[in-house]
């Protein structure tokens, strides 16, 4: 486990070298983190921690979360944090803010492939009653300086094939008849819920689409396709492919995808809408086959040829729109991103 921690702690501390200073509006603040013991919670108090630590920031942050006292327990050198409280409870319920916080993230939201098949309903009330819940919380702030609203790349729906990318005007179709389109469409009132909450109270919101990523404290559990190859690899595969392969994403590191939404936090314009993910596109049958390379013996690979609700589709960022407002790149690339996140998942398994 100390390697693992060792792996993050010194990505943390990569992304954050020479570029502390785009955070310095966040210095001696206090910031609220709804969802903050998930994959990018915890991302962020990694950056927290070393900005603490190492760059004199002096954050303090209120951790909201529905397994809180687990993660604590999990994760002591986070859950022991200096200025770091961690309260639990369930976001749908969610009431009152701590007085004098000026910051706030809203990342809470199940992602877990169990709860979107058996619980779908659970999963909009998040995403749509939750949301509401903290703008009111937050409407009842004296110095709001900021509320960073996590939606989604998904909301786009069906991107052109011919399409390279995506920017935030882009507006495609989407079955809302479709049980399998909870998630987007609920990010999507999610976003009108707080286009409303700006409409009436002028609250400081900037809105986040994130696509996908990959990196370690991700779990391999998650509905997602780099998830199911790391995990299928690490039981000696298949990997299986639904459909050809050809489908096409991105894939951004966790550590940027942390300093990214931080950086909108600090810099963001109010009422503006930012994608955040990496701009590279990588098929599913190059991921694949990037993924299984590392393991011996390299497992199989199976296309799943003409499986209905699996045709060749895309979903790649325009990111020049964040690039330009929020002065962030990407720093790690696609490979050393995919190797890193491996590599951690050997640590903790074998721990």
């Amino acid at each position: 486990m100390n390697s693992a921690l060792a792996l993050v702690r010194s990505d943390a501390e990569a992304v954050l070298h020479g570029r502390s200073q785009r955070l310095d509006a966040l210095r001696g603040q206090h910031l609220f983190i709804s969802g903050g013991t998930g994959f990018l919670g915890t991302w962020l108090l990694e950056l927290i921690k070393i900005l603490n630590e190492h760059h004199g920031f002096d954050l303090r942050v209120t951790v909201y979360s529905r397994q809180a006292r687990g993660f604590a327990a999990r994760w002591p050198h986070l859950g022991q944090l200096d200025g770091v409280r961690f309260e639990e409870g369930d976001i749908r319920y969610f009431s009152e803010l701590p007085r004098d916080v000026r910051y706030i993230i809203h990342a809470a939201a199940l992602t877990d492939r169990r709860l979107l098949a058996s619980q779908p309903s659970a999963v909009a009330e998040v995403n749509s009653v939750g949301t509401q819940r903290l703008l009111r919380a937050a409407n009842l702030l004296e110095d709001l300086q900021k509320f960073v609203l996590l939606s989604s790349g998904l909301v786009y729906g069906a991107q052109p094939w011919d399409q390279p990318r995506v920017d935030e005007t882009f507006a495609g179709p989407m079955r809302c008849n479709d049980v399998n389109a909870v998630y987007a469409e609920s990010k999507r009132f999610a976003e009108v819920v707080t286009q409303s909450a700006i409409s009436e109270t002028k609250l400081p919101v900037v809105t986040l689409r994130p696509f996908a990523f990959v990196g370690p404290y991700q779990s391999l559990q998650l509905p997602w396709a780099v998830t199911d190859f790391i995990r299928d690899s690490f039981t000696g595969g298949p990997i299986r492919i639904m459909g050809d392969g050809a489908t096409v994403r991105s894939l951004m590191y966790a550590s940027d995808y942390a300093f990214w939404v931080l950086a909108a936090l600090a810099n963001g314009r109010p009422r503006e809408t930012y994608n955040v993910g990496s701009p590279e596109p990588v098929d599913l049958g190059s991921l694949a086959k990037m993924i299984t390379q590392s393991f011996t013996p390299v497992p199989e690979i199976r296309t799943r040829l003409g499986q209905t609700g699996h045709d060749r589709n895309r979903l790649v960022p325009d990111v020049s729109r964040a690039q330009r407002d929020l002065g962030v790149e990407v720093t790690v690339p696609l490979a050393e991103a995919i190797q890193r996140t491996i590599t951690w998942n050997r640590y903790t398994r074998s721990s």
